[in-house]
């Protein structure tokens, strides 16, 4: 059974205050659109969830990406898209 408040939406902070066996419980029995709605809303190192892999297009060099280039050029991508 989800915890919902008022407005329809999740309870985040009833569920980041169970103990994690409860919340383990609780969290499975959400449908996928609400775990995303509960991933959505946690700061990033608040997830109880492993980490994901974000799969970029983006050329390699032999020593691998350069992490600054690759940050600045999607900051300016996320930054035109607003």
């Amino acid at each position: 059974m989800a915890f919902l408040k008022e407005d329809g939406s999740l309870d985040i902070e009833y569920y980041n205050s169970l103990p994690l066996e409860e919340w383990m419980d609780e969290f499975a029995s959400l449908t996928d659109e609400q775990v995303d709605e509960y991933i959505s809303k946690l700061p990033a190192n608040e997830s109880k969830e492993p980490v994901r892999v974000i799969v970029v297009d983006y050329p390699m060099e032999e020593d691998g990406i350069d992490a600054e280039e690759f940050l600045k050029n999607l900051r300016k991508r996320m930054e035109s898209s607003d």
